[in-house]
């Protein structure tokens, strides 16, 4: 017995274990193929909840009593890949399968994608098909001879398109890390397929997303839905209807997933934009609800006193029961100086400047020999709407010359002008643009 024989009597043994009564079934009345559809239904669902047991056995019903049945091969070849390293007993499956129905074309091709696959890196099971020559020619070969026969079926025409461009790339042979027409092309489909709703207007986007959200609730929709929102929000922004994106944005987190940190980011910049804070305060308080920690609360007490700034009032007493739970989670000197500046910005927004000037020099104390310029920066500023709600404009416009030279204002008798010097002494310049934005910043309180 030569090995081509040896293996067909394994593939049709492999396929008898799976299937036992297939050999010696009969045709079944044409009645009962109504039934089929509710039970590669009923299997479908039985693998998404991954009782794959109980599904293949619904399966292997399906093939015993129509062999030709190539959902329910498809359906099996799922439940044996729900498993690691069960890709040659897909082709056993298969090879089995067309012993019996040799003309069963989509059978044929099924086998040959699976041929396929194994030419493009499963070296073992490729060895196990022991095939002499170069295997993606045969399935080259064969695909002509699908294409030939089913000149309009354009899902054969589609894998034959690429067979043939792998072929020529040699992805079969060429290591794909240094096969430079692989790659080359990977880049180009990754770019059409980031760009492929590019040139669609909004109206275009919303209709593919109405339609995709009247469809069945189903988990691998929700990646779909979600980039078509993005790329809604992002027509809109670009196109400055600044109202509406922020609605959109909003609908998504309402409607789709409130724990999706991109559209919480584009719903803040929106709000703050526009100086929407009654809806970021609602969109933030649902957010600190479901998180309930440190950035949770931080975020919604820096809208309430952001509306507080915008409206010169001091912020609402449900805004300082945040205190105590941040208080309760400041676990780490970040957190910390998070706090502190707040604790600062709601003294000044009420009046409160004895009390904020002391927080200021303690908070200053804990800096001197920093080198962060975006955290000295912040306190700069801070200091600088210390100065403002004073009514000190001499005071806020001397910072910056006391930031140029902190080192001429280290000894001065007042306290805090010497913590400007001294947290400032540390500090990088050799960027320009620090400086610079410091001053806007300062020129705007």
């Amino acid at each position: 017995m030569n090995r081509k024989n040896f293996l067909s009597l394994t593939s049709l043994g492999m396929f008898s274990l799976l299937f036992p009564g297939i050999l010696f079934s009969r045709n079944r009345s044409e009645s009962n193929t109504a039934n089929v559809n509710v039970l590669l239904k009923q299997a479908a669902d039985l693998r998404k909840q991954k009782k794959y047991n109980q599904a293949k056995q619904i399966y292997q019903q399906i093939i015993t009593q129509f062999p030709n049945e190539i959902r329910a091969y498809d359906g099996m070849r799922k439940v044996l890949l729900s498993q690691k390293n069960k890709e040659w007993q897909v082709i056993l499956l298969l090879k089995g399968a067309l012993l019996l129905n040799p003309n069963n074309i989509e059978l044929k091709q099924r086998l040959y994608n699976e041929y396929f696959r194994a030419c493009l890196g499963n070296k073992k099971v490729k060895n196990l098909i022991n095939f002499n020559g170069r295997l993606l020619s045969e399935v080259k070969q064969k695909y002509e001879t699908f294409v030939s026969n089913h000149p309009n079926n354009m899902n054969v025409q589609k894998q034959y398109a690429k067979i043939i461009r792998l072929f020529d790339a040699n992805a079969d042979t060429q290591n794909p890390n240094q096969n430079i027409t692989l790659k080359n092309h990977r880049k180009l489909e990754y770019k059409n397929f980031k760009n492929r709703f590019s040139l669609e207007t909004t109206n275009q986007l919303e209709t593919r997303l109405n339609n995709l959200i009247a469809k069945p609730h189903s988990k691998d929709r929700k990646p779909h839905i979600r980039e078509l929102y993005k790329l809604t929000f992002q027509k809109l922004r670009k196109q400055k209807n600044n109202t509406e994106a922020l609605h959109k944005a909003v609908t998504y987190f309402n409607t789709v997933e409130k724990n999706d940190p991109l559209f919480l980011k584009y719903i803040r910049d929106m709000a703050k934009l526009q100086k929407n804070y009654d809806v970021l305060i609602t969109i933030e308080t649902q957010n600190h609800t479901i998180k309930n920690n440190f950035w949770s609360a931080l975020a919604l007490l820096d809208v309430y006193i952001r509306k507080a700034e915008l409206e010169n009032s001091s912020i609402p007493a449900v805004g300082n029961t945040l205190i105590p739970f941040l208080e309760s989670q400041t676990d780490a000197p970040n957190k910390k100086f998070e706090l502190n500046t707040r604790k600062i910005k709601i003294n000044i927004l009420s009046n409160q400047l004895e009390n904020a000037k002391e927080k200021i020099l303690t908070q200053s104390k804990s800096m001197y020999r920093i080198s962060n310029t975006h955290t000295i920066d912040r306190m700069n500023v801070l200091i600088a709407k210390y100065y403002a709600k004073s009514g000190d404009s001499t005071g806020k416009s001397k910072i910056l010359n006391i930031v140029v030279n902190p080192s001429s204002y280290i000894d001065h008798p007042d306290l805090l002008i010497r913590s400007i010097a001294l947290i400032n002494q540390k500090r990088d310049y050799t960027k320009v643009s620090h400086i610079q934005n410091l001053q806007k910043l300062i020129i705007k309180l």
